[in-house]
Order: C-alpha cells, then sequence, then structure tokens
C-alpha cells in the first residue's frame, strides 16, 4: 500500500518507472535523466538527485508514503559530500537535535525518532558511487520486490515564520573582510528583509528571496581562509567543489560545470581570454567570461537544469584586479559560501597570472533566496554567531571618508573628509535641524551606522550652543562648566 498520488514531494523532479518496485535509484548530481535513459523502467520505481544532505529527509518522506520502496541504490557523482551524508546517516542516525551524526546535516525534526530509526532499520542504501552503469542495471535487476515495512505515513510540515520586515524588493549590500563573515550579513539581510514566493523545490514550496544582492568579500587570502564552525560543508566538500569553477575537466555523469563553460566554452579557455587581454590592455572593459549557451540553456530553462553562474566581468585599477560574478539565482544557504570561495580563488589565480593585486570580490544575485527548510537554521547561525560579523568597538572604517563637526560663532559647522584627510565638502548652520536637511540634500551616501553618529553629535553640538557651554567631538558634554553669557 501507498499514499496516492505519489511522490508527495518533487514530483515534478523525480522520473517515475514501475511503482510496484522496490527499489530507488539515488543520482546525486548525475543528471537524472541520464541515467533514467539508460535503465528499464520496470527496474525501479524512481530515479532523483540528491544535491545537498537536506535532501535526505524529502527521501524519508517519499518512502514513508511508498513503504515498498525498500532499496535505494547510491550511484552517481557526488560533488558535495551529500552521498556521504546519507551513508552516515544510515549508518549512525541522528542525534538528540536531529543533526546527522558524522556529517553535516539535520533531518528535519517533525520526522519523529521513530520513524527515522524504522527508516534505517528497514531501507537498504548501496553504496554503488565510482561504479558502472552495467553494475547498476545488474544491481536493480537483482533487487526482489518486498512488501512494505510499515503502513504508509506523512509527517506534519513545518509552518515557517514568513513574517518580513517592510523594504525595498531590489537593491540590497553587504560587505564583510572574509566569505564567512559576509555569509552572515547575507543571511540576516534575507531573513529580515525577504519576500516570501513559492517554489518547485522544498516540503513547504517556499522560499524568501530578496533581488539584486550586492554581497563583496574585500580582503580575504584564499588560500588561507577564514574558516569557523558555522559554515554549512566541510573543508572537505569546499575542495572537492573548487575543480567544478576552476578546471575544464568534465565530470562524470554531468552535461557540464563552470569551469567546463569558463575554460572550455566552444574549444576557448575565457579565463585564459581574459588574462592575456589584461595583458595587453589592463584598462580594458571588456574582461567578461559567460557560462550561458543560448542554444542549450534556453531550452532547458523549464527543465531547472541551467547555470546558476551566468557571466564573470573583471577591471583593472590601480594594479589591482577586482572581479564581479552574475548569478541569476542561488541557494544562499548551502551555495553561496561554496561559490564565494571558489569565485575569489580563480580571481587570484587571475590577478597572479598578471602580477595584479588581489581586490574585492563582488557577488551580484538576481534571485538571492533561502529555502523554507533552512530558515530555523539560518536564525539560529544569526543569533548565535552575528557578532562574528560585527566590526571591533562598534564602528568600522567608513571607505567614503568622515565628518569633523565643530561649533564657532553660533554656528554648527560639518566638515567631510576623504580618508585620506582631504576636505571634500562643509556646510554650516545655526539649526540642527536645517543642517540636518543639508546634509540630507548632499546624499553622501554613508554607512547607516555613521549616519547616526553624524546625527547625535550635530543634536550635542547644537545642545551646547543653547547652553552655552564647550562643545568636543566625540566626548560628553561636561554639564559642570560655567555657562558663558
Amino acid at each position: 500500500m501507498r499514499l496516492s498520488p505519489w511522490p508527495i514531494l518533487y514530483e515534478d523532479l523525480l522520473r517515475i518507472g514501475d511503482l510496484e518496485s522496490s527499489a530507488g535509484v539515488c543520482t546525486l548530481w548525475t543528471k537524472r535523466d541520464t541515467v533514467r535513459d539508460q535503465l528499464d523502467p520496470h527496474s525501479y520505481c524512481v530515479v532523483g538527485n540528491l544535491y545537498r544532505s537536506a535532501g535526505i529527509s524529502a527521501i524519508i518522506r517519499n518512502v514513508w508514503a511508498n513503504p515498498h520502496l525498500r532499496t535505494i541504490a547510491l550511484w552517481g557523482t557526488d560533488l558535495s559530500d551529500s552521498g556521504d551524508a546519507f551513508m552516515a546517516f544510515m549508518h549512525h542516525g541522528i542525534n538528540a537535535q536531529h543533526e546527522i551524526i558524522g556529517a553535516k546535516g539535520k533531518i528535519e525534526k517533525e520526522i519523529d525518532h521513530e520513524a527515522v530509526e524504522l527508516f534505517r532499520r528497514f531501507v537498504q542504501v548501496v553504496d554503488l558511487r565510482g561504479q558502472s552503469i552495467e553494475r547498476l542495471k545488474e544491481f536493480l535487476a537483482a533487487t526482489m520486490r518486498q512488501p512494505p515495512f510499515a503502513e504508509p505515513r506523512t509527517f506534519p510540515i513545518a509552518e515557517p515564520d514568513v513574517r518580513s520586515w517592510p523594504a525595498e524588493i531590489s537593491g540590497f549590500r553587504v560587505q564583510g573582510p572574509t566569505v564567512a563573515q559576509t555569509w552572515l550579513k547575507v543571511l540576516r539581510t534575507i531573513m529580515r528583509y525577504g519576500r516570501v514566493k513559492t517554489t518547485r523545490y522544498g516540503n513547504t514550496k517556499e522560499l524568501k528571496e530578496v533581488l539584486n544582492l550586492v554581497a563583496i568579500v574585500d580582503s580575504e587570502n584564499p588560500d588561507d581562509i577564514y574558516y569557523p564552525e558555522y559554515l554549512p560543508m566541510g573543508r572537505d566538500q569546499l575542495e572537492a567543489y573548487y575543480p567544478q569553477v576552476l578546471e575544464a575537466r568534465p565530470i562524470e555523469g554531468t552535461s557540464y560545470t563552470y569551469g567546463m563553460r569558463l575554460r572550455n566554452y566552444d574549444g576557448i579557455d575565457q579565463i585564459q581570454a581574459m588574462i592575456d587581454l589584461i595583458r595587453a590592455r589592463p584598462d580594458s572593459k571588456k574582461m567578461f567570461a559567460s557560462t550561458w549557451n543560448v542554444a542549450i540553456d534556453s531550452k532547458a530553462a523549464m527543465k531547472g537544469d541551467s547555470p546558476c553562474l551566468t557571466q564573470i566581468n573583471g577591471s583593472v585599477h590601480e594594479n589591482t584586479f577586482y572581479l564581479t560574478a552574475h548569478f541569476r539565482s542561488q541557494d544562499m544557504f548551502n551555495g553561496w559560501p561554496s561559490n564565494m570561495f571558489a569565485v575569489r580563488k580563480l580571481q587570484k589565480q587571475i590577478a597572479e597570472a598578471t602580477n595584479l593585486a588581489l581586490g574585492w570580490t563582488t557577488m551580484i544575485t538576481h534571485s538571492a533566496h533561502l529555502y523554507a527548510w533552512s530558515w530555523d537554521s539560518a536564525e539560529e547561525i544569526i543569533q548565535n554567531w552575528y557578532k562574528d560579523a560585527e566590526p571591533k568597538g562598534g564602528l568600522e572604517l567608513d571607505r567614503r571618508g568622515y565628518f569633523i563637526i565643530t561649533t564657532n560663532g553660533g554656528r554648527i559647522t560639518a566638515t567631510f573628509y576623504s580618508p585620506d584627510h582631504d576636505e571634500l565638502y562643509s556646510v554650516d548652520d545655526v539649526s540642527g535641524r536645517r543642517l540636518y536637511l543639508k546634509l540630507a540634500q548632499a546624499e553622501l551616501s554613508l554607512q547607516p551606522s555613521h549616519l547616526l553618529y553624524l546625527g547625535y553629535e550635530i543634536h550635542k553640538a547644537e545642545t551646547a550652543l543653547k547652553l552655552g557651554i564647550p562643545y568636543v567631538q566625540d566626548r560628553a558634554l561636561d554639564l559642570s562648566v560655567e555657562r558663558s553669557l
């Protein structure tokens, strides 16, 4: 017996064979259709991918909805250690916090421990990674049909907190010295301001999204990265991911990688072409590489197999190489950190090949989103770790400059200086309010924390004038001083 209709999750992403079969095929990152087309449709019940460990919960839910499914063949290319996480789950289970023992990942807390243990006891996951397609066919042919291990059941779907603060829909910016610290700001921005919309992915089919998120990493050495424990993937997973962006070699079972498109696009190494252009014309605005194949990817848009990274652009300023990567869409929880680490590493390779210093890495994501299943984890990371992204001492240097506030002759003067101490702009008034308005019209676009500081100092200066006492920037007013007449 099984629930009908089945599967209950990802029905448009799974490939169904014989629903009476007891065998399923998990192809990890290998294209499911490529595998499906080589198999006897009567030899399997379902074929599907497992890109991240989070997908294990969906497998459990679908299997419990069809308990005839007793054997899962793990076969294909494992680019994110999702296969390792699945095997760790089968061997070791989960702890009291529903975390997979021996791997990064969690099983949804709505799937109770008893259901988890029954799944591990009665469902066999066979690791066939690295073996031939013929071996997979033989395994499926030898898999016997089995009775259900239990009555079908479903589990509650978490009711996500969908509150969002009001904000503009497009154009957000975060910046940090390292990938990890910038990622914390990415998470908080989306959790705070992301608008909820539907998606075909995830149990709740909901995500939070902001449009055109600009995230900048400005200081980190890609060969000596900061890797705190709150990052969502292990370092071994990151090392395994780098070749997908940095190398042209194909990976078995995948139709393309970013590295293949960047370094061997119809025989053209776009990265080497960029390096050659920089050497010949460092002032050029044509440092560009694309991963989008219009003939292939536009047709694949309905199937979801088109590149998320669409292009990169480079620029040289003052013997420093800057790189911008454009993503049409990103899972900002699982995907963004590894994407940013890899793109910055690629940037350093280009900089070193052209004898340039390494500048900022800018990643512009059109659809920057967090799937509902990751909201709780994102909030937990923000609450426990956001202090890691905060500047020491409360304020960080504003790269646009700073203000000096003075009082003289009954007027308040605000003078704006560059970081190199050149005077850029000055305005004065007897009224703090009118001074605010003049500064607002200047549209200097300072950091919010510095704008708050500026308002505080102007108010303090105005209070000093009214009381007839001295004003000194960054010092508390001394109300014990005898007022001047």
